[in-house]
């Protein structure tokens, strides 16, 4: 008997499906509350905002085309895995959209949500955008999702397991115009994209319910959470310019010495995690004692290892030397 693991419900049935909620962006709370220890007049204030309406429209196109493949009657065994995120070695990761995985195929789903008339332009490559008289350059989708096959047939690879891979370049919404489409993989609205999978589930099986059981479960286990580079890395920014210590997340005012927030009653724990995660996003991807007590505000540093310890982190080296990271298994 194998499982059904549908909207993080697991049942005993004869087949497996593994259908895994889309979750909204952690990252955008968390970058609502870094605008808040930022002055609005800082030249990253504005980038920031602009960040989190490039993820929530990218989360609402990905829903929107969630809606589309509900509808499709898949084989008896499949799994919809939704941002996925995969560490295939050292220096890279497997992160997709969407993935769609049966014993016939495997297709990964690279979900755009884009305005305007766009142009897949070659040498370099670029998706160069012209929306409002505004002309605007971006990362080409078809090179990530080019880089993204490499990557699964390294994971295949691994598992001794020879699927045939589908690309999938989707447009969320029909009102984006296409003046010059990729040149090696598909492109397609998301109101069509039964079109294509349909005729994808039309092929014969290509490997054993136990290898199809064996591979879902691997990818399942093995994707975490995205944390992307710290803005601090990617825009000028100096830790003076920045407002420390705690700040509720709901009702946005600093704390200073209460156990919660008067207005809201939020725990005083809960925005000392959410501090750590502000830095995380906000400056480096590595926390040490000093720094955890500065940005915190925190008495001394007995009770900056008190917390990092308790936080779900991972320490790095021993003593004086120390810092933290955050921990794949969060």
């Amino acid at each position: 008997m194998l499982c059904i693991y549908k909207n993080g419900i697991f049942n005993e049935k004869e087949e497996c499906i593994i259908d895994t909620p889309r979750k909204s962006p952690k990252s955008i709370p968390i970058y609502r509350r870094i605008l808040k220890r930022l002055p609005d007049y800082h030249p990253t204030y504005l980038e920031i905002e602009k960040r989190i309406k490039a993820i929530e429209a990218g989360y609402h196109g990905e829903c929107y085309v969630d809606n589309f493949l509900e509808q499709l009657d898949f084989p008896r065994n499949y799994a919809i895995l939704k941002d996925l995120h995969i560490q295939v070695d050292s220096n890279s990761y497997l992160q997709m959209d969407t993935l769609i995985l049966t014993k016939k195929y495997i297709a990964l789903l690279e979900i755009k949500n884009i305005r305007g008339r766009i142009a897949f332009q070659k040498n370099p490559d670029q998706l160069i955008r012209e929306f409002g008289g505004e002309i605007t350059p971006f990362k080409c989708p078809e090179q990530q999702i080019l880089r993204q096959t490499k990557r699964l047939q390294i994971l295949l690879k691994e598992l001794k397991i020879d699927l045939p891979i589908k690309k999938l370049i989707v447009l969320a919404y029909s009102k984006t115009h296409v003046v010059l489409p990729p040149k090696y993989t598909t492109i397609v609205m998301g109101c069509d994209i039964s079109i294509y999978i349909d005729d994808y589930n039309q092929l014969p099986d290509v490997i054993s319910t136990t290898k199809f059981n064996q591979l879902s479960k691997q990818l399942a286990s093995r994707s975490f959470e995205f944390i992307p580079n710290p803005i601090g890395q990617t825009y000028p920014l100096n830790l003076s310019d920045v407002k420390t210590g705690l700040i509720c997340p709901i009702c946005f005012m600093k704390m200073k010495g209460q156990v919660k927030c008067r207005v809201c009653k939020t725990h005083k724990f809960v925005m000392q995690q959410q501090a750590v995660e502000d830095w995380f996003y906000l400056m480096k991807s590595s926390i040490t004692n000093s720094e955890c007590v500065y940005f915190l505000g925190l008495k001394d540093k007995f009770a900056g290892n008190y917390l990092l310890n308790k936080l779900p982190l991972q320490p790095v080296n021993d003593h004086k030397s120390r810092y933290y990271v955050m921990s794949q298994d969060r």
